[in-house]
């Protein structure tokens, strides 16, 4: 299992499901590798060699504080 933490702007991300506007996302796959699961098509923006289900990406938000 590779872990890598990533930075990024904000957990919150534009959703298109129907019943929200946004959706808060920490993390960039899971442990578990579900076949089924509907968000399998991240691993193709992600940079991983690894199949879906060997890596987790954690998020960190940067934000300044003002």
């Amino acid at each position: 299992m590779k872990i890598k933490k990533i930075n990024v702007k904000d957990y919150l991300t534009k959703s298109n499901l129907p019943s929200s506007d946004y959706v808060i996302n920490p993390y960039v796959d899971f442990s578990h590798g579900c076949r089924y699961c509907y968000a399998s098509f991240m691993k193709r923006f992600t940079g991983h060699k690894e199949n879906w289900g060997l890596f987790v990406d954690v998020k960190n938000v940067i934000k300044r504080l003002i």
